[in-house]
Parts: structure tokens; sequence; C-alpha cells
């Protein structure tokens, strides 16, 4: 048995040792870095483990969890009439839909291999195309802005497309061609007056020309009807012949200011990329409409420091670029009055408008910055299933039901933009 001084001198070695050592044990449990939360689902293990991982986020219409916990939309509706052929096939026996936070957990659990398909809308882009791979393109959408509905006018945008509207080809001409006329009609006006005149009512001079022109003018574009002024037989028929041609041309005018206005009531008509730096924007946190609008600023020359887009959660007031983790947050975020406007997908902000809560209070421009192509991000090591699930969509989407499939989900008329 060993000795009592013996057993005490051991205990004053382990309590040293252990004063030593905790200390630097704390030291590596506060400094050393944590493990990061998961950004995405677990997966089954066990029995229970698929061979396949289909991830996807909340970004209705494509892909939702309900509120039973079910995954639901219209990629969903796709992947399960995929996985019955995969199925078939061979390529696949059980897969396993998670739920991830955001595009930028997509696209790193892609690159890694973690997940192999993302059946949530993802724009096919040389970039990504690096790091994994992409189905056959199923969907085209666009970059586009929704903002709060307002009756006021914006007079810029219908200037703009009055302007737009007499640039185009040939409609110079036209008018050229219209002053012409007037200037023809003008000397038949002054011919008829005097025609059916007496030597005392004649005028002569500058004076009578231009009143000639303007007479030539207001028939013309449809501000004066008949009248007794005319009193010879051809006076009264080229006044007759000036009101017709003057109901029509003033119908061509109030058309054309019509659709500019009326476009540009809220914005409609569409905003000019030009202007989003002025302009507070929500945006999706990873995706390309925050690349594109970044990218607006140093065309505006604006300081670099402003084209860095900051979380919701945490922006300030002077921040012009808020990112939020899905379309419904960054469209609440708008209808708040946080933001003035969301840059995005605009089946997405198209659909998220026509809910309930947002109609008549959200409205969406009806052209886009630029058209983007959708397809699944599928991992690279995964090359048989890409191969299938692209067999496969190709199939529905030679179905005839695949349009009506499509606006089930999206609504009529919303299966492209312009």
């Amino acid at each position: 048995m060993p000795q009592p001084s013996l057993i005490h001198g051991f205990a004053r070695i382990r309590r040293s040792a252990l004063m030593q050592v905790v200390p630097a044990l704390l030291v590596v449990l506060v400094f050393s870095p944590q493990p990061a939360i998961a950004a995405c689902q677990s997966v089954a293990t066990g029995a229970d483990a698929p061979d396949v991982i289909v991830a996807i986020r909340d970004a209705p219409p494509f892909t939702a969890r309900s509120d039973s916990g079910l995954a639901e939309g219209f990629a969903v509706d796709i992947w399960t009439s995929i996985e019955h052929e995969l199925t078939a096939s061979g390529l696949m026996s059980k897969s396993q839909i998670i739920m991830c936070d955001g595009i930028d957990d997509h696209l790193r659990a892609l690159a890694r291999g973690d997940v192999d398909v993302v059946i949530s809308p993802l724009t096919i882009t040389a970039q990504r195309m690096e790091g994994f791979d992409f189905s056959q393109q199923y969907l085209q959408s666009g970059l586009t802005l929704a903002h709060r509905t307002s009756s006021a006018i914006d007079f810029a945008a219908a200037t703009g497309v009055i302007v737009q509207t007499i640039s185009q080809p040939g409609v110079i001409r036209a008018i050229l061609i219209f002053l012409a006329i007037n200037l023809a009609l003008a000397v038949l006006i002054r011919a008829a007056l005097r025609a059916g005149s007496t030597p005392d009512e004649i005028e002569t001079g500058i004076g009578h020309w231009f009143d000639s022109m303007v007479e030539a003018l207001v028939r013309t574009v449809g501000l004066k009807g008949l009248s007794e002024q005319f009193r010879t037989r051809w006076g009264r028929l080229l006044e007759i012949f000036m009101a017709l041609l003057g109901t029509v041309l003033s119908a061509t005018i109030l058309g054309v200011l019509t659709t500019a206005f009326v476009g540009s009531i809220g914005g409609l008509g569409g905003t000019p990329s030009s202007r989003l730096p002025e302009m507070r924007i929500a945006t999706l946190e990873g995706s390309t409409a925050q690349a594109f609008l970044i990218a607006q600023y140093p065309q505006a020359e604006v300081n670099k420091t402003q084209a860095v887009c900051t979380q919701a959660a945490i922006a300030r007031e002077v921040d012009n670029c808020l990112v939020y983790a899905t379309w419904p947050d960054a469209v609440e975020g708008l209808e708040r009055g946080n933001v003035d406007a969301v840059l995005g997908d605009w089946v997405a902000l198209t659909y998220l408008s026509r809910l309930d809560q947002y109609v008549d209070r959200i409205s969406v421009d009806s052209k886009v910055y630029r058209n983007e192509p959708y397809g699944w991000g599928i991992s690279r090591d995964r090359s048989d299933l890409r191969r299938g699930i692209d067999k496969a969509m190709i199939e529905l989407m030679r179905d005839p039901r695949w349009r009506k499939r499509i606006e089930a989900y999206l609504g009529v008329g919303t299966v492209a933009p312009n």
C-alpha cells in the first residue's frame, strides 16, 4: 500500500497539472472557431438514408414548406413526376427533400456535393456552372422591379414613352408629311374663304396667311367641327374632309397620350436601370438580381462603399441595397415601407403581387432588365442523375399540357415576361 506522503505528493502534482491545463482548455474553447450552424435541414441516416438529396428553399410558387411541414410548389410537383421516371429506370431508389435557408446555401451545398439536386429556381450562369451542373432549362423569367401601387403619374416615364414613340422609324417623316398637308390645306382654306367673300371682306398680308395656317391646324386635329364659314360647295366639301381627317388624327394623338400617361401611373411602364442607384432597393441575398444591382452603382459613379448590400435586419437609413433571405420577406419589407422597390425574379414577384394581402397594393413592372433561364442545380458527381432528369424533363415539356401545368401555379399569362 502506498505511503501517505507519496499519496499527498501525487495529489499535489495532479492539482498543479490541472491548474495549468484548465486555463489552456478555456482559451481553446473561447477563441477557437465554433462549428457553423447547419444552413440546411439534416439528412436521414441508417435504413432511412436517401440515395438522392433534394434541396429547396422558401421560394413560392416554385418551392415552399406548407403549414403541415410538407414541400409544395410547381418545382416539387415536377420533381414528383420526374422521380417516378428515375426510380423506374433504376437511377435512384429513395429521395429526401430538405429545406435550406437561401441561395448561397444551395450554391455551397451543390459545390461540395452535400446535396444532389436543387429544384428551387436557379438562374443558369457560366460562373455557377464552374462549380456544379445544370439540368435542361425548364423556364425563362427575368429581372424586374416591384413597388407599392400608386395613383400618381410618373411624368418622366410618360415623357419617355412619347419621345420613344416619336423617335420610331417613319414617325418624323409622318410629322413632316402632316405639316406639308397643313400647308396645302391652308392654301385651300385661303382660296375657299376668298371665293365666298366680297371684295371688301377679303383680307391680305402676312396676318391672313397666319390665320389660314392656324385654321388648317385647328381643323386637321379635330378641334373644330363644321361651321357656316364656307359659303361655296367645294369649300364645304373641304370642311367635311378636314373634319374626317381631324377625327382620325385626334384619335391617334389621344391614343398615344393615353398610353403614355396610363402606362406611367405608378411606374407600371418600367423603371430605367439608371434610376436604381437613386432608390432604396430590396433584393435576394446571393441572387443574380443582387449582382445586377451592384453593377449599376459604378455606372452611376456612386461611391463603391454604397454599393455593398446590407442585411435588412441590420440596415441603416443610409443603406440603399438591402438583402433578404426570401422573396416573401422582401415583398413584406416593401409593403411596410422599408424600401422603395424590390428587384428580383419576375415570376416570383408577379405571383406574390397577386396574393390577397398584396392585391392593389404591390405592382410589378411589365418590362424586365434582362431575361434569365432557369434550371435545376445538380452535383457534378451525379452525371447519371443529370442525364435522367434531362430526359424526363424534356418529355414533360413536350407534353401539350405543360403550359397549363405552369399556369396552374404561376397564373394565366405569366409564362414569360416581355
